[in-house]
């Protein structure tokens, strides 16, 4: 089964959560621990997706942090401790825990926190607001199930009405607002740079430079016309880069007028520090930005508009690792804020792009001839050396998980094959390399081979045969151990095939093998799977149709579902809802 999921996958976590707490419940019925675990599960998919991967930090986290805030808890707090000790071990027997530390360590984390986790419990101040209200409400006397009788008691709170600890409420409520909203950490494929810190060598000789430092010379009265006539643009540029230079602290309004800092001088002097504060800051102006914002979606939240923009824009030109049409990079952020035109998307990107390509972070090209044969596309554009650094740093701050090749040796093996399947080829050798050479090949072998047999998932499994390739000879050996397995013993023959011309693949391993493909185009773009299978003729439609019915393979209704939901061909949909209604 699954137990990685880095790209916020609700609908497959919820399944794999489900499935373990029904594994673990039905390990020790002894246990009231359902929702325990399914809190452990929740906090695990927002903090990074690995359900089974648990280190001593996890575990101290958890112990805490997480329980102590989260779990109104009316038993002995003590079975909290002993639930993880019995977590570890039902994932360690059912092969599913992957861990750098030992099994014996973890066991010892949970012992050494235990003293910390019971001060947490007794300190309400250390608990969430919704812990501390339902507790407050139980105390009381009152349903917390009844929603008109908890409703009843927080307009009897709001009133005085009722004795309750207000200061310990508005101590938490302090501490709640400085923390981060939680949402899944989502995942990006390492991309390596040549030099620590490349914006240094760039920085000095960027345009932008020169641009702000007319900008600090000539604010004056900060009249935009005026500006942009001194600067030889148009009023909307010279409008941003005010801006700009206001909030990186270069201007300040006096009076009338716009005026130098007294740091001003210093930091134009300063053009790699300069360089930081302006890329920084460029997300802080959301005003100039705002007409078109509203354009995108009159009621979404004005304070997290232009961020989102940039981070689906950062996302796209990160993970790509190559250039990409613009085009594309405006749809997905498009797609990202719920934007039905992506026209006004398009022009702002555009605005953002011109202004990092000033900064010598990215740069464009127009599309040739050539290009637009293959995609109706008019500009590309591709993350330069100095914006890969800052791009990282920037997806960290917004809450990504941005690894290095370096930090990624010790990873299990699950999470590397999700993200080997997302990066770009290059990324994907210096990937396969390191993490082999860490562990060895045979090691590495071993992994990928257990894994292969535990995930009956081709999105896993065609990047996890993809590494084996890196093991050599110790990978061929681990797939001859597979070829009779019932998860993964027609991909394997089919590789194994592949990878020594032996003649291992048996009747049917073709099929299900291209149905590993589609089940992977099916995850990733739906309308892509569906257009594929509409190019081929009708009848091969139909025919491909009961193939998938007749396979076996687990995923073939999901493929079966996206045909009867999405083919424009009634005759071809109804074969696909007649096939699954068998």
């Amino acid at each position: 089964m699954r137990t990685v999921f880095i790209h916020g996958e609700q609908e497959r976590f919820d399944e794999a959560s489900a499935e373990l707490i029904d594994r673990f419940t039905n390990r020790h019925p002894e246990l009231d621990g359902a929702e325990l675990v399914e809190l452990l599960l929740d906090d695990k998919f927002l903090a990074d997706g690995m359900l089974a991967h648990w280190s001593e930090e996890d575990l101290v986290r958890v112990l805490t942090e997480v329980v102590p805030r989260r779990a109104v808890l009316t038993g002995e707090w003590s079975t909290t401790p002993d639930l993880l000790h019995r977590w570890l071990d039902f994932l360690a027997e059912e092969r599913l825990l992957t861990s750098t530390d030992p099994v014996s360590a973890l066991h010892d984390a949970v012992d050494a926190a235990t003293p910390a986790y019971l001060s947490a419990m007794a300190d309400p101040t250390e608990w969430s607001s919704e812990k501390f209200w339902t507790t407050t409400m139980r105390e009381l006397g009152v349903d917390d199930s009844d929603d008109a009788a908890v409703e009843e008691f927080h307009d009897a709170v709001d009133a005085g009405e009722l004795d309750v600890d207000q200061d310990t409420a508005d101590e938490i409520t302090a501490r709640e607002a400085t923390e981060p909203e939680q949402q899944p950490k989502l995942w990006l494929s390492p991309v390596e740079l040549t030099e620590s810190e490349p914006h240094r060598e760039i920085a000095a000789g960027a345009p932008i430079m020169d641009r702000i430092r007319a900008v600090v010379e000539h604010a004056g009265d900060g009249d935009v016309d005026k500006l942009a006539a001194s600067l030889g643009s148009d009023t909307a540029t010279a409008g941003l880069l005010l801006e700009w230079a206001q909030r990186a602290g270069l201007l300040r309004v006096s009076g009338e007028r716009v005026v130098p800092t007294l740091i001003a001088a210093p930091l134009l002097a300063e053009p790699e520090l300069l360089w930081t504060k302006l890329w920084q800051s460029f997300v802080l102006l959301d005003d100039v930005f705002r007409d078109g914002l509203e354009n995108i979606a009159a009621d979404s939240d004005d304070e997290d508009e232009l961020p989102e923009l940039v981070q689906s824009v950062l996302s796209v030109l990160y993970a790509a690792g190559e250039e990409v049409p613009l085009e594309v990079v405006a749809f997905t952020a498009a797609d990202v804020l719920g934007a039905e035109d992506p026209s006004p998307v398009l022009a702002l990107v555009k605005r953002i792009v011109e202004q990092w390509e000033a900064m010598g972070a990215l740069r464009t090209r127009s599309a040739t001839e050539e290009d637009r044969t293959a995609l109706p596309v008019e500009t590309f554009v591709e993350l330069l050396p100095a914006g890969v650094w800052a791009a990282r740093e920037s997806l960290r701050a917004f809450g990504f998980h941005v690894p290095t090749t370096d930090a990624l040796r010790l990873a299990p093996a699950e999470l590397v094959a999700l993200l080997f399947a997302a990066a770009p080829a290059p990324v994907q050798q210096e990937l396969a390399a390191s993490w082999v050479e860490d562990r060895g090949p045979k090691q590495a072998a071993d992994e990928l081979s257990g894994l292969l047999e535990l995930v009956d998932d081709p999105v896993v499994r065609m990047p996890a045969l993809a590494l084996l390739e890196a093991t050599g000879e110790e990978g061929v050996t681990a797939a001859r151990g597979l070829v009779d397995d019932p998860v993964c013993g027609a991909a394997v023959r089919m590789w194994l095939q592949a990878a020594t011309d032996e003649q291992v693949a048996r009747d049917g391993d073709q099929l299900l093998f291209s149905v590993d493909a589609m089940a992977v185009t099916l995850e990733t773009d739906v309308d892509l799977f569906v257009g594929d299978v509409a190019e081929q003729p009708t009848d091969e439609q139909l025919q491909l149709v009961g193939e998938l019915a007749g396979s076996g393979h687990s995923h073939a209704r999901a493929l079966l579902a996206a045909l009867a939901e999405n083919h424009e061909d009634e005759e071809v949909a109804a074969a696909a809802r007649s096939a699954l209604d068998v």
